[in-house]
């Protein structure tokens, strides 16, 4: 992952194993002032004698007799944690822009004094676009959700929905092939362009969820017209020992009981080497709606990753293995035999069958698996700079099962699924930072992918290869205040489809041929205006290839009817062409402050020859029945949006906080609004946190109460009918209580959140079964982490 970071941050690394501490600061002109007091909350006594380090740097300096720490170090946001024995830890975002004072006053425990410990870890450089992150505590209260869910903590990102189960990220009303999802630093590659088709990625793998909101395409590639999603895992242990953690977890709604646990280790007598096994368990019936059981939504995952590193100063190296395995329910009432049971469905509102609470999956199912192989180095070019390389291959297997068994007798006795993908994709990147030249750092890079899609039985989506290949440069120069950044990206495309044409008994096999060249451009900036109020904008031009999918599919596929756009294409029509999206964005952020801490964001997207889906009414009988059909069509789009998200403390235990969104998006040609454009939402939470008590086993004890509300969507077309009205808006209420138990040595961190505290009956408009089925009810999720620690201690002196 180290080459994912910020390029700044990188050549700072760099020139420091290089050239030792006193030259990094002499080169790099890393002399700003970052010092403070370490005293006791209660008597105002100093803590001498405290251990200060910046883990990045190794850079150490002791406490005074009075209890002053000073470091040196670079421009940049930095976030120390203070740790002392017999004191409750404290951690503390500290940007630096010019000399800054930051002390810490620790309140003690019951524990003895000892000496003190403040940690920094370096944060990374800031970007243009706008970005939002889910770590650490906010982290945890999301697990045992899917990715997509968990994503929706971030303001402006929000989710398209199958069922309860199967929910795929959406960034400012855009998504699948929009959307470039990183997983380790690895493209995920797979059948994303299917709305039902969630990201095939364990969340309990991540200690950090980033959401890059905005076009990023020149980083990460043309795909990547509405944002980026990084998920990241910490980094391979560096201190010698071994480490556990456990994540035990249980929902009421669907009985769903989840089990994960990950050990680390890094070898004493061979500190280079360091080495992670972590593996996730995933169990649930199907799901309750306030009024009645949601048919065949259980589920059931099993996940599994590890990895190896050696890492010295000059080079290193990392081989990371990962296995997605899940088989997920689908809901019956989407694939009915006639227009009239469809229609009856839609109508009723609620499915035609009831069904008791059952952990059968029946069908119609999919049956998923996706496995990563990922090597990764990187050696230092002597003093011109640093250069990485991340080799990859992946295999993503997708069966989809319909509700109906095939006609043909034999594949039906074998219980086969009527459509089977595979799609195998080789991914290399080539990344070299140049060392600072004066005020300006960048690197340049190439990639390349190649990809295999094959399928087995009914026809749907074409055998496709896709071959692409880009280079890319990004630069970034900073002076006092300022920070501006500057990319270029071009990409090539080969895009070869075979597709049966015409039936079992008359029949040929077309094979057609796309080259697209797809550039990308982008120009940010950030200002610091003051040490409490960042400013920043983005503007960015970026060409998507359209993919094979949206040329060619043409069939039944887990409920729905996709037709691509150049299936039977009226004459005179032109192909589909590429999408050109010019997208500008301007973000506000107050940060640093004792009290209110908030950012804004505004934006606009225009994306010529843009693609979507539009419901065809009324849907097609075909010989698989009647199901919820789609066409692909093609305008000029406009979204435009805000994103509010805030804190503020109102004392020092209890903190309001709040998020906002809204996304308009038009037609252009039509003078119209688009269909499923996401409704407006708002969130509104109030935490209260208590003060740590001398002599109690229970610490970090907390208590949320909030209330997320959603609008309904007013605004859609009137040229383009819809299965069903939107939804009315809903408002949900939910509430969260947690501690640390200390038992012995061992803390353990236990939640207990409840979601749709009312048992509100309500349908999301995003939800694709909102046609059938309303959606979960009340819930409530029991959470325990164990971290474990296998090294042995010292025996602790007494007092």
């Amino acid at each position: 992952m180290f080459f994912l970071l910020p390029s700044r941050f990188r050549l700072l690394a760099l020139l420091w194993l290089l050239s030792g501490p006193q030259t990094v600061w002499a080169q790099s002109g890393c002399m700003l002032s970052l010092s403070g007091r370490l005293t006791d909350h209660e008597s105002r006594q100093p803590l001498p004698g405290a251990t200060v380090r910046l883990l990045d740097t190794e850079d150490v300096v002791a406490s005074d007799a009075s209890g002053n720490y000073h470091l040196h170090v670079c421009p940049g946001v930095y976030r120390l944690q203070v740790s002392f024995l017999g004191y409750e830890p404290e951690t503390l975002e500290v940007r630096v822009n010019g000399a800054v004072i930051r002390d810490f006053k620790l309140h003690p425990s019951a524990v003895a004094l000892r000496g003190a410990l403040v940690q920094g870890t370096r944060v990374a450089e800031q970007l243009p676009q706008a970005t939002g992150t889910i770590t650490g505590r906010e982290l945890q209260q999301t697990r045992g959700q899917s990715l997509g869910e968990a994503l929706q903590k971030v303001s402006g990102v929000t989710a398209i929905q199958t069922g309860p189960s199967i929910f795929k990220p959406l960034i400012h009303g855009l998504h699948s092939n929009r959307v470039t999802i990183l997983n380790n630093g690895v493209r995920q590659e797979g059948q994303q362009w299917g709305q039902e088709h969630g990201p095939e990625i364990d969340p309990f793998i991540a200690s950090q969820l980033t959401v890059v909101k905005g076009a990023a395409s020149v980083r990460y590639g043309s795909d990547a017209i509405g944002g980026v999603v990084l998920v990241q895992p910490k980094p391979l242990r560096d201190s010698a020992g071994t480490g556990a953690e456990l994540h035990l977890l249980g929902m009421s709604n669907n009985g769903m009981g989840a089990i994960s646990g990950m050990v680390e280790g890094n070898a004493h007598r061979l500190p280079a080497l360091s080495w992670r096994v972590q593996g996730t368990a995933k169990r649930a019936g199907t799901a309750r709606a306030p009024e009645y059981v949601i048919p065949n939504s259980a589920f059931a995952e099993y996940d599994f990753s590890g990895a190896v590193g050696w890492r010295k100063a000059t080079y290193g190296a990392e081989v990371f293995v990962s296995q997605f395995n899940t088989k997920l329910g689908i809901l019956p009432d989407s694939h009915l035999g006639n227009q009239g049971d469809f229609d009856t469905a839609v109508g009723r509102g609620r499915p035609l069958v009831p069904q008791d609470f059952s952990y059968d999956i029946e069908r119609p199912y999919q049956q998923v698996r996706h496995d990563l192989l990922k090597l990764s180095g990187f050696v230092r070019t002597g003093t011109a700079g640093r250069l990485t390389t991340t080799l990859a291959h992946q295999t993503d297997v997708r069966d989809e099962y319909d509700r109906y068994r095939p006609r043909n007798d034999n594949r039906a006795r074998l219980d086969r699924p009527e459509l089977s993908y595979t799609n195998r994709t080789t991914t290399a990147d080539l990344v070299w930072e140049h060392k600072p030249l004066g005020n300006l750092t960048g690197s340049v890079g190439l990639s390349g992918t190649y990809q295999s899609n094959r399928y087995d039985g009914r026809p749907f989506i074409p055998f496709y290869t896709n071959k692409v290949g880009g280079i890319f440069l990004i630069e970034r120069w900073r002076h006092k205040q300022w920070q501006l950044e500057a990319g270029l990206r071009l990409d090539r495309r080969d895009l070869e489809t075979q597709r049966a044409i015409g039936n079992s008994g008359n029949f040929y096999v077309a094979t057609d041929q796309f080259q697209y060249t797809t550039p990308a451009a982008s120009l940010g900036g950030i200002f610091e205006a003051d040490p409490h109020l960042t400013l920043s904008a983005t503007g960015s031009l970026t060409r998507r290839a359209p993919a094979a999918n949206e040329r060619f599919s043409n069939g039944v596929h887990n409920g729905r009817f996709d037709i691509g756009y150049d299936v039977d294409r009226p004459s005179g029509v032109p192909p589909l062409g590429p999408e050109t999206a010019w997208h500008t964005g301007l973000t506000a952020t107050w940060h640093n402050n004792p009290r209110f801490n908030g950012e804004v964001s505004v934006y606009q997207t225009y994306i010529q020859n843009y693609i979507y889906q539009v419901p065809v009414l009324p849907p097609p009988l075909n010989i698989r029945g009647v199901v919820a059909t789609f066409l692909f069509q093609q305008t000029d789009a406009l979204y435009r949006g805000a994103d509010l998200s805030g804190t503020y403390a109102l004392t020092p235990q209890w903190q309001l906080a709040g998020k906002a969104a809204v996304v308009r998006a038009r037609d252009q040609r039509l003078d119209d609004y688009l269909i499923f454009t996401p409704a407006d939402r708002a969130e509104l939470s109030l935490r209260h946190d208590w003060r740590p008590q001398t002599g109690s086993r229970f610490s970090q004890r907390y208590v949320q109460v909030g209330a997320y509300g959603v609008a309904r969507q007013t605004r859609v077309p009137t040229e383009v009918l819809d299965y069903a009205l939107p939804p009315a808006g809903y408002v949900l209420l939910g509430a969260e209580i947690g501690t640390t138990v200390q038992l012995g040595d061992l803390p353990l961190d236990v939640s207990l959140a409840g979601s749709n505290l009312l048992n509100q009956t309500y349908r999301d408009y995003l939800n694709r079964f909102r046609y059938f089925t309303a959606e979960m009810g009340r819930n409530v999720t029991l959470r325990l982490r164990v971290p474990l620690d296998f090294n042995k201690k010292p025996p602790e002196a007494q007092f």
